[in-house]
Order: C-alpha cells, then structure tokens, then sequence
C-alpha cells in the first residue's frame, strides 16, 4: 500500500485510532516506524510482547509527513529472521486501524 493512498483513505477518520498489523491472524500494534530510503519504504515496527501503547493514526501522519506519496507500508514479521512484507490494504475492526 502506498503512503499517499493510506493517508487519502484515513483523512476523515479518527486521529486518535490506534494502528494495529494482523500477524498470525492475532493483532499486533504498531509502536514506531522505520525508514527504509534504499527500497523507499516505511516499515511499522510492531511489539509482539504488547508492552508498549500502540501509535495512533495522528502520531503515524505527524511522523510521515515529510515522506513522499509513492513510499511503501510494508512490516517486519520476524524478529529471530527479519522478514519485511508488504502491506496491502487495512480495515477497521473495534476502532482500530488493522494493517493486512
């Protein structure tokens, strides 16, 4: 999913939704993001322990801002063997954001 497109569809929403990704068909929050300028993309770092508070929707546009549109959502799936998988799309589930 493109940044310019998550940020279009969510302009309207909430700001004070919390991102959550869907691993393992478990939710999992989002807690920072990482740039990644060689593969022009922006990972969610997600916390499988649930210890920290999940980023809301304003905190994630106040943090992209300055990235262009045409930037990639992607996650890291795997902590012991990194994996960075694209992100296609979301949906709202119980006034979250969810990351698919």
């Amino acid at each position: 999913m493109r940044l310019v497109d998550f940020k279009f569809s969510t302009a309207d929403y909430d700001m004070q939704r919390p991102l959550f990704v869907s691993v393992d068909d478990k939710p999992q929050p989002v807690v920072s993001l990482t740039k990644s300028p060689t593969d022009r993309r922006l990972v969610l770092d997600i916390d499988l322990t649930h210890a920290d508070r999940p980023l809301t929707l304003d905190a994630f546009v106040t943090r992209t801002q300055k990235l262009p549109g045409s930037w990639r959502i992607a996650v890291q799936t795997a902590i012991a063997s990194p994996t960075t998988r694209e992100l296609f799309g979301y949906r709202l589930v119980d006034e979250k954001i969810m990351f698919m």
